[in-house]
């Protein structure tokens, strides 16, 4: 299994790309790749990886001479065109974090969701809602410091887990088709810390897994 982890400092990922790629090196049977070239994603060579582990997101924060912030794309369109093929010819993609920040159009039917806005950061319980799924399987409610993504979602996602604020439950991750591929997203990785989690790993590791398989 050859995996492609796309870091970049857009949503500080670059710090936690270093360690999802470091605890994927270490599962037998895959190979993981760290790179910060975006122009793989339009080039002939991403066809190698049949999975991207993708966290620096479709839209950046950019100030602006008169102190507001504008929001701009992150990727070129060919880039971003490479990315779209790359899952519906059948890879697999794992969004993290920021890559549902600020999203719209079909970068919104890719990952299956899109927030803008979230509480302050706090230490809360991430709660398995699908004990049966390849992704969660045998992974319990774990706790992590974190944001919690207040996000809009297509009903056909499949939530994986949760997280309770103001006494409701929101999406902290799910699974969906698109095209002949699959992906896996999680609002969950504001920070490195989040990924130095064993159960994170866990349930990284197995996404990636479910992703790159083919039925």
């Amino acid at each position: 299994m050859n995996v492609l982890v796309l870091s970049g400092p857009n949503h500080r990922f670059a710090e936690s790309a270093t360690v999802i790629h470091e605890f994927l090196t270490a599962q037998p049977r895959m190979t993981a790749t760290l790179s910060e070239d975006k122009n793989l994603l339009a080039s002939p060579e991403l066809n190698q990886f049949d999975v991207c582990v993708f966290g620096t997101g479709f839209t950046r924060s950019v100030a602006q001479p008169d102190g507001t912030v504008k929001r701009e794309p992150d990727l070129t369109p060919a880039q971003e065109d490479g990315l779209f093929q790359f899952v519906a010819n059948g890879k697999g993609l794992i969004g993290i974090h920021g890559t549902g920040w600020w999203i719209g159009g079909r970068a919104v039917d890719l990952i299956g969701g899109h927030a803008n806005w979230h509480p302050p950061g706090a230490t809360f319980t991430v709660n398995i809602t699908d004990h049966q799924h390849a992704v969660t399987r045998d992974l319990a409610n774990f706790e992590v410091e974190d944001e919690i993504y207040m996000s809009a979602y297509d009903p056909a996602i499949h939530v994986l887990a949760t997280a309770e604020w103001q006494n409701r439950a929101h999406p902290m991750a799910w699974v969906k088709p698109y095209g002949q591929g699959r992906v896996f997203y999680t609002t969950l990785g504001h920070g490195p810390g989040t990924f130095a989690r064993p159960a994170m790993q866990q349930f990284i590791t197995q996404g990636v897994q479910w992703a790159a398989t083919r039925d």
